[in-house]
């Protein structure tokens, strides 16, 4: 077993260090992200370390500033303009 390498505490399964893509949703709206972890070769049961999981994180504030900026939008649009 290399420091790459861990045992799954529940499967048992060796688990290798890599980076894949993983989808997460959030209201309504999906998006991937290539997440570093801890992979077993089915790819079920990864499991995620802290400074792994700030990668998701900073994905999931990116998707919700890009909600606000698209309410703001939304906000000022044709409703609020006064047409002459």
């Amino acid at each position: 077993m290399t420091a790459e390498t861990r045992i799954h505490p529940e499967t048992g399964e060796i688990l290798r260090r890599d980076v894949r893509p993983v989808e997460f949703s959030f209201k309504g709206e999906k998006f991937t992200v290539n997440m570093p972890g801890r992979y077993p070769d089915d790819n079920d049961n990864e499991i995620f370390a802290y400074e792994d999981l700030q990668v998701s994180e900073r994905a999931l504030e990116q998707l919700q500033a890009r909600r606000e900026i698209n309410s703001a939008e939304t906000d000022f649009g044709l409703d609020n303009v006064a047409l002459a």
